[in-house]
């Protein structure tokens, strides 16, 4: 038997769920819970398998009730439940300890799996989430794979973008590198023009995607 315990603050999703998943005759839910800390609190005095949770609850959001169940109850297998399709809540969520994420608007035998899954000792990830961060990543690469190498730059121009990079003004540049304020206006013009980017701000980006700070 598989005893769920489940978070979130409706209470009408909460007993939804506890309907459909004790269908499943390997399943129990054995608490509910409205928030983080109600959830911590839950734990604490009933042993549960699995913890179904919603990242965006008030008092401890999911998060944050991540990260405390992965100190004190390092055994759980935690399960997100979510509206959340950014990549960034999702990353967030793996990293604080989560085994599982799933979009709420996914179809029930998706969570029914999900948690077969995650007890089983492996991570389960929604389709969709997938589909998200396969395409980020792709967009990164193609992304990183246009940007002109360090190699194209003169020495000077390397200086320039560094000190650019700094945030120091056109008249400190001249300064530390002993040149007139034109020159160093025409150097940021010709790098901005040879590295391809649209405005000074760019050059910032560009330096640091090269690692200079």
């Amino acid at each position: 038997m598989i005893r769920i315990i489940l978070a979130d603050d409706h209470e009408m999703l909460r007993a939804g769920l506890k309907g459909l998943l004790e269908r499943e005759s390997d399943f129990k839910v054995v608490a509910q819970a409205k928030d983080g800390e109600d959830l911590l609190e839950k734990l604490a005095l009933i042993k549960a398998d699995c913890a179904v949770m919603d990242l965006s609850m008030p008092n401890m959001d999911g998060l944050s009730a991540l990260k405390e169940i992965r100190k004190k109850h390092p055994k759980l297998k935690v399960l997100v439940l979510t509206m959340q399709k950014d990549a960034e809540h999702f990353k967030q969520a793996m990293a604080c300890g989560a085994c599982g994420y799933v979009l709420k608007d996914s179809a029930f035998d998706q969570l029914t799996m999900a948690i077969k899954v995650i007890i089983k000792g492996k991570n389960f990830i929604s389709p969709t989430i997938s589909s998200l961060i396969t395409e980020q990543y792709v967009r990164s690469v193609d992304q990183e794979a246009d940007i002109p190498s360090l190699e194209i730059l003169t020495s000077r121009e390397k200086e320039i973008l560094c000190c650019v990079a700094e945030g120091k003004a056109n008249k400190n540049i001249a300064a530390k590198l002993k040149i007139s304020i034109r020159t160093v206006e025409t150097h940021r013009s010709h790098l901005i023009q040879k590295l391809g980017l649209k405005t000074p701000a760019s050059l910032v980006k560009y330096a640091i995607s090269k690692g200079l700070i």
